[in-house]
């Protein structure tokens, strides 16, 4: 699971191994820590659950985004790349996306992260960035 935070959005990209947990109903946790104390560990974690729509949470360093089981089986047995929403409040929002994990269009030596999915454009298109 790799997270990605710019501006007021959150990006979560999962890989096949993970999206199938998550359609499962597995709660997926990770961590990155800031420094040796237990309180200066940023957690996100993903939640499949029962409720409508896909929201977030932030408490005790800890980033949750819940999302219907439903909506993450479709995700997963589906063709759509992306699960997105955007959550408001009293003059802010958050932009929250949860996407399948691509192959890259230009692979770096040493190859693929394993269960990675297939990028749409791989063979197509050439991405000539380092």
């Amino acid at each position: 699971m790799k997270l990605r935070i710019h501006k007021d959005s959150v990006r979560i990209r999962f890989t096949r191994d993970e999206a199938e947990a998550l359609s499962e109903g597995t709660v997926l946790t990770e961590h990155v820590a800031i420094g040796p104390l237990e309180e200066q560990r940023l957690c996100y974690r993903v939640v499949p659950n029962g409720a409508e729509g896909i929201r977030a949470g932030f408490a005790e360093n800890t980033i949750s985004i819940y999302v219907p089981k439903s909506e993450l089986l479709a995700w997963y047995e589906g063709e759509n790349l992306a699960l997105e929403a955007v959550q408001s409040w009293n003059g802010g929002q958050v932009r929250l996306l949860l996407e399948k994990d691509l192959q890259r269009l230009n692979p770096k030596p040493g190859g693929e992260p394993e269960m990675v999915y297939a990028h749409p454009l791989f063979g197509k298109k050439r991405c000539d960035h380092p």
